[in-house]
């Protein structure tokens, strides 16, 4: 007979479980509560911790002023208006308080160049910039923040968080960092500025008593195997008759890499110029769910892995108007250069593509900006802007190629008198490339309303800029027999067995007979443009801006007697506690600075001379001996030397040899223009 019910046993164990069960339940309960509990206090920390940041980032000037918050004052646990120590909180409905210990470290950081190549590289703390030889300014271009937040959280441990940062020395009222401008925000004290001068710096006046200038003659380009880094900063400035006061610093960094496509994560929309009334600010950039790619090899500079990662634009980002780049009005697409004009498209996860992007500096950080946009390219001889005549002509006819874009109305004509007429011998010819940042619909309005009014104060609101462009771009001669021009490859490194001397040439004509040729620069529109390196998609390719308007007619005083040119490089190393960089021929603060102007050329018989041509930034000097009679027969000797170091001369000969010797000797005529047969190598020690 079978028995209904439960028996003891099973009582028993129906018991267990359920107890268990309901231990489960109470104590799974308590870690939920525990876990918000935390989490609570995780995020009241972290706001204590931007609190303080964003403190300190309202510094109202550079040095220690009394009763001004100043750049100068940031440092361990001083600086900004918040006390460090502890702050109590209280949190939920209960009314009980929490105690927070807020402090924070600053380290001072210097930008310096620590493998002796002659470019700055790493950032680096005091003492060590002082023992690689650099003074330490009076102002600290960059200071390192770490913000702690430490508190007992409920199970009785000490936790933290920490919040990470750096400051550069721009001050918010008056960078186009700031989101926000207080009424007091201009009323600042004054940080004197010296405007470059034309040919090598162009300064537009913007209407509004305001100036606008890059600050460089040329971008500081540094060639990292297949990676070319090019930096350059604006300057915006307030002139009156006493001084010229700094207003806004811009500082730009585009760089190539090499990618490949890592499927779709999260990355960044660019940080953009928008117009906020009659100011020009910065949008962050922001997070998206978009196509990602990862670096294609290790040794590229580090800010590839930002440009792999955010370079990708998706239908979304072009109809909000923050977008990199489009291509007929799409999002850009990405592939693999593979030369002579064909791309290989990257579309699925793996494959390689090349890239490039432009940075720029915002709150002490380089974040991804809008593509590189070239709406005008033009070429001119070097003293070309000497005269004030000239420089308004070049003024007049950039700001009028702006207005035409704007407007979509045609393009003023190039100034016509840029011809040159010449006696063989070389000359440096100078590329400037006019750049518009792309601006959102209604920016673009307002600009085009003020452009309608001729209200003249329409550049201030415009973000363009006026760039070098000389040692980036390409050069052709159409007629190569009566005039060449260099186009070397962008080389900065120091190896003198393989001739490399940190410097390299480009838009050098070398006359070299009679007749006429015309030179031609050309540059591609975006950022490849900037970085001097192969295109980015076939789009780009197509998108190449030329200038072949320069006609460089050559005279040698046709007679009876011939004459010619004799132009050589002049390559310069100079050697400290056995480091050996490339000489700084332009910046007379750095150790190295080597005085090219003191070069002496001793011609004998003396029947002609040899002018010195220093080029900015990293372009080969060298020296051009016009009007050498092809009957002339003698020696050309050089002398030179630098307070506390010995030199040595040596010359490379025709056939490639080098020389010790500081002497060129001619024992037979010319026959025709000797381009690069003779260089000139100096080499200054300790």
């Amino acid at each position: 007979m079978q028995v209904r019910g439960f028996s003891l046993i099973e009582v028993m164990i129906a018991s267990l479980i359920i107890m268990m069960g309901v231990s489960g339940f109470v104590t799974l309960q308590s870690a939920y509560m525990r876990s918000d509990a935390q989490t609570n206090l995780r995020q009241v920390a972290l706001q204590l911790a931007q609190e303080k940041f964003d403190d300190l980032r309202q510094f109202e000037t550079l040095e220690t002023t009394a009763g001004l918050m100043a750049y100068n004052d940031i440092a361990t646990d001083l600086g900004g208006n918040i006390a460090a120590g502890q702050v109590n909180i209280v949190i939920g409905s209960d009314g009980k308080a929490y105690a927070f210990n807020r402090t924070w470290t600053v380290a001072d950081e210097y930008f310096a160049d620590t493998n002796a190549d002659g470019v700055e590289d790493t950032w680096v703390d005091g003492p060590t910039f002082t023992l690689l030889g650099f003074a330490l300014p009076a102002t600290p271009p960059q200071k390192q923040v770490t913000v702690t937040v430490d508190w007992v959280d409920v199970d009785g441990n000490v936790v933290a968080v920490n919040l990470d940062g750096n400051f550069a020395p721009v001050t918010a009222g008056r960078s186009f960092q700031a989101t926000t401008e207080t009424d007091n925000a201009k009323e600042q004290p004054e940080v004197a500025y010296t405007p470059g001068l034309a040919p090598d710096v162009i300064s537009y006046d913007l209407g509004n008593n305001e100036s606008v200038e890059t600050s460089k003659p040329v971008p500081d380009i540094s060639n990292q195997g297949d990676n070319n880094v090019v930096q350059f900063e604006t300057i915006r400035y307030e002139s009156n008759a006493q001084i010229s006061e700094k207003l806004e610093q811009e500082d730009f960094l585009t760089v190539n890499c090499s990618c490949r496509l890592a499927g779709t994560g999260t990355g960044y929309t660019p940080a953009m110029t928008v117009l906020d009334g009659n100011d020009m600010k910065v949008k962050p950039g922001r997070e998206e769910s978009k196509d990602v790619g990862i670096v294609a090899t290790s040794k590229q500079p580090a800010l590839c892995t930002t440009c792999c990662r955010d370079h990708h634009d998706t239908a979304a980002m072009v109809n909000n108007e923050e977008y990199y780049r489009v291509e007929g009005g799409l999002p850009h697409g990405h592939y693999e250069y593979l030369g002579n004009g064909n791309f290989s498209k990257a579309t699925s996860i793996g494959d390689p593509y090349t890239e490039a992007c432009r940075f720029k500096r915002i709150d002490g950080l380089y974040q991804l900006y809008p593509d590189w946009q070239l709406i005008d390219i033009i070429e001119f001889e070097t003293t070309y802007l000497n005269t004030e005549p000239a420089l308004d002509s070049y003024r007049a006819y950039t700001e009028g190629v702006i207005a035409s874009k704007i407007n979509q109305s045609p393009a003023p004509a190039k100034p016509a008198d840029r011809d040159i007429l010449v006696p063989p011998g070389g000359y440096q010819l100078i590329a400037r490339g006019i750049y518009l940042d792309r601006m959102t619909t209604d920016h673009l309005n307002a600009v085009k309303a003020k452009l309608a009014t001729n209200d003249p104060e329409w550049k201030g609101i415009v973000p363009f800029y006026d760039v070098n462009l000389t040692l980036l771009s390409d050069w052709r001669s159409d007629n190569t027999s009566v005039a060449t021009i260099t186009n070397e490859p962008i080389q900065t490194i120091i190896d003198p067995a393989n001739n490399y001397y940190g410097t390299y040439s480009r838009g050098r004509a070398e006359a070299l007979m009679d007749g006429s040729a015309d030179i031609e620069v050309a540059a591609f529109a975006y950022n490849a443009g900037i970085t001097g390196t192969a295109p980015v998609s076939p789009y780009e390719y197509n998108q190449l801006f030329t200038d072949d308007s320069l006609e460089v007619t050559v005279d040698s005083k046709s007679s009876a007697e011939k004459f010619f040119g004799l132009i050589g490089n002049i390559s310069c190393l100079i050697t400290t506690a056995n480091v050996t960089k490339s000489c700084e021929t332009n910046n007379t603060n750095k150790a190295e600075f080597v005085d090219l102007t003191a070069l002496q050329i001793f011609v004998s018989p003396n029947q002609f001379v040899c002018p010195v041509t220093i080029p900015k930034g990293k372009s080969t000097p060298f020296f051009s001996c016009v009007n050498v009679s092809e009957n002339w027969l003698g020696t050309i000797k050089f002398q030179i030397s630098k307070a506390g170091y010995g030199v040595t001369i040596k010359i490379q000969q025709p056939d490639n040899s080098v020389v010790n010797t500081d002497t060129i000797t001619l024992t037979q005529g010319l026959t025709a223009t000797s381009n690069q047969e003779y260089n000139l190598i100096l080499e200054f020690y300790q």
